[in-house]
């Protein structure tokens, strides 16, 4: 069996504020993502997401861990290695205005990835891709001219998603790409990113704090909380038979159509939950022992494992 195209073992991040306090983002975080799969990756905002991808990207330095990409360390000594890395994982950004340089025009933002990390292609063959990859987002060839703020937040989030594409990588983080934009263009851009990964044969890291959103796209979800991963399950199985309290909080929490069922539902999640814990002061034993339902002495003094159950892993005493 071929090696993953992406495994984390053990990865934590911890970072020194400047009043000498340790925040402690992630720690202990593995998992493996093949190619062609698409993991989803949900918890609150302060969750240690976005920690996570720009930890793979190599954006913030890992405390202790590794990251191995198709079975190899990645090295960020290694220039040669990192610059194939680079063009192999590509990014979409939470806010699709801000991610564009608004001083370049749409072409220039395209074709900037190809002029670092494609010098195979000659310039006219690199403008000729970069209205392919407008056309293929939806957009039209002839917008290369214009400016990222003649463009809707939509828009300008196809603009990225042709971006990341624009150097053919084999693996996509997607931080949040859909929280900035109308829940109507929500549903556009995860229709557009299954098309693409479909069409070429993308994986993909879906980063967002939307169960409902996340459900769409993933084949697994990793679920994080305090920077400790809760559960990870392939989609189907997680969203019908959660088994970590933190899961089902969150389920409990997408809004439903229906006003009756959604009163219930408003009703049910503000009992008793409490704020999240600040990372500076994590709860000692299970992190979740101060909102979940299910609390016992247990939890409150002893860590739990991450352990196997039905074909997923999950870490809390009495899954």
């Amino acid at each position: 069996m071929a090696a993953p195209l992406l495994s984390v073992d053990k990865l934590s991040v911890r970072f020194r504020l400047k009043t000498g306090q340790a925040l402690q983002a992630l720690t202990d975080v593995s998992f493996t993502l093949q190619a062609g799969e698409t993991l989803g990756i949900v918890g609150e905002s302060g969750c240690g997401k976005s920690t996570l991808a720009r930890a793979i990207l190599q954006l913030v330095t890992p405390t202790q861990g590794e990251i191995y990409w198709q079975g190899k360390p990645l090295n960020p000594h290694d220039k040669a290695g990192m610059k194939v890395f680079r063009r192999a994982v590509q990014c979409i950004f939470q806010d699709p205005l801000d991610a564009l340089n608004p001083r370049m025009t749409v072409g220039g933002i395209l074709q900037e990835p190809m002029l670092a990390l494609r010098p195979d292609l000659s310039k006219a063959a690199i403008r000729q891709r970069a209205d392919e990859l407008l056309q293929a987002v939806g957009l039209e060839s002839g917008m290369q001219n214009r400016y990222p703020h003649e463009f809707s937040g939509g828009q300008c989030q196809r603009i990225g998603i042709a971006r990341a594409l624009s150097v053919e990588p084999q693996l996509i983080l997607c931080d949040e790409p859909v929280s900035a934009l109308d829940v109507s263009i929500q549903g556009q851009i995860v229709k557009l990113l299954a098309d693409l990964q479909r069409d070429h044969k993308l994986t993909l890291l879906f980063i967002s704090h939307d169960l409902g959103v996340v459900r769409e796209l993933s084949d697994r979800v990793l679920v994080l909380y305090l920077g400790r991963i809760m559960e990870i399950a392939p989609a189907e199985s997680l969203y019908q038979n959660p088994l970590h309290p933190y899961t089902r909080m969150l389920l409990d929490a997408i809004p439903l159509p229906d006003p009756q069922q959604e009163r219930a539902r408003l009703a049910k999640i503000t009992q008793g939950i409490g704020d999240l814990p600040s990372p500076l002061n994590p709860p000692p034993g299970c992190v979740f022992h101060t909102r979940c339902p299910q609390t016992q002495p247990v939890c409150r003094e002893q860590l739990p494992e991450l352990r196997e159950i039905s074909g997923r892993q999950v870490a809390c005493h009495f899954a």
